[in-house]
């Protein structure tokens, strides 16, 4: 990353590591909003900031770090859904969304689809549903784009229970929604080729989660390693609790890497599927590792370790409902 980026970075992490505790939403929310951490991918001319989609993967890296439970990611989703609209009113919305009024989008699957000009079906797993004053919304068919307002009626939000409680996910129930009353923000093939880079952004931002929380995780295994005796030495002391660390150590560099190619790659969506992937499949092995290296006080209440495992339970799950090793296979072949 570059020196900017860095920077960045090192200033998220600052305020991560201020806040007590792991996964608060409205802590970490309101540290999103007013230090201008939603407006890291907003162009100069709509005054952002203009670091790109590099800036919001470091806001999401450190977030991570803390198990974050804030609808940064959901939120950043909509303003970059909003930029690349075109809205007349682009200013005013981008205003009205880093000033506090949280948006939300699933993390997983979209069940809905328009009849007769009306939306109907389910956003599951959408992230702080409860809190947000609008919801950013893609048919199943990627043909629709649109920006509803949570208050309206028709809407209904259930929450979702998870192990991972660290998160706050909803389903929202959408009845019967006119569509022509809606803030439209694409359709047809603006909208596929829109919707294709949200969700894209998506495995950023979920990899980027997954990667900031391993990193934290192991860096408090090796911490607890230094600390614990057995045998009158230290468990850091023994060379295969070293090897089993340097292997972590070394499958979230190779994570982190990939995640830095995908941003970099002219063709983000298998790129980014791939960076998701292997982002979450080792913070998983990290997990379960680095729970066994702690031994029975990592399943404890009073312990956070067991909170990494459940997200990282979570992470391997939200995204598309298509196994992301096939669409990564498929892509390879093709190019043999």
């Amino acid at each position: 990353m570059s020196v900017e980026l860095n920077e960045l970075r090192d200033s998220v992490r600052q305020v991560v590591d201020g806040h007590e505790g792991y996964g608060a939403a409205a802590p970490f929310w309101s540290q999103c909003v007013e230090l201008g951490w939603l407006m890291v991918g907003i162009p100069e001319e709509l005054d952002g900031l203009g670091i790109g989609d590099a800036a919001a993967t470091a806001v999401h890296l450190e977030l991570g770090r803390g198990l974050s439970g804030a609808p940064a990611m959901t939120t950043m989703l909509t303003i970059d859904a909003v930029c690349n609209s075109s809205l007349d009113d682009k200013a005013g919305w981008i205003s009205t969304l880093i000033s506090g009024n949280a948006a939300t989008a699933t993390l997983a699957e979209s069940g809905v689809s328009i009849t007769d000009g009306k939306l109907s079906g389910t956003l599951q797993a959408a992230l702080c549903a409860d809190i947000a004053s609008h919801a950013l919304v893609w048919t199943q068919d990627r043909k629709t784009l649109v920006l509803l307002d949570l208050s309206q009626t028709g809407i209904d939000r259930q929450p979702r229970k998870t192990w991972d409680e660290t998160r706050s996910l909803f389903d929202v129930d959408i009845r019967g929604i006119t569509l022509a009353e809606q803030t439209v923000l694409a359709t047809g093939e603006a909208a596929v080729k829109q919707i294709n880079r949200l969700l894209a952004l998506r495995d950023y931002a979920l990899a980027a989660d997954a990667i900031g929380a391993a990193t934290a995780l192991l860096a408090m295994t090796v911490e607890h390693l230094n600390t614990r005796v057995q045998f009158r030495r230290p468990l850091a002391m023994f060379q295969a609790l070293k090897h089993r660390c340097a292997d972590m150590k070394t499958a979230i560099a190779a994570s982190e890497a990939m995640l830095l190619d995908a941003l970099n790659n002219t063709e983000p969506m298998t790129k980014a599927a791939a960076a998701k992937q292997l982002a979450c499949q080792n913070f998983m092995n990290t997990a379960e590792d680095c729970l066994q290296l702690h031994g029975g006080i990592g399943m404890a209440d009073e312990h956070p370790c067991h909170l990494f495992l459940k997200r990282a339970l979570l992470n391997q799950q939200l995204g598309d409902s298509e196994s992301y090793e096939h669409r990564i296979a498929e892509q390879f072949l093709s190019t043999l």
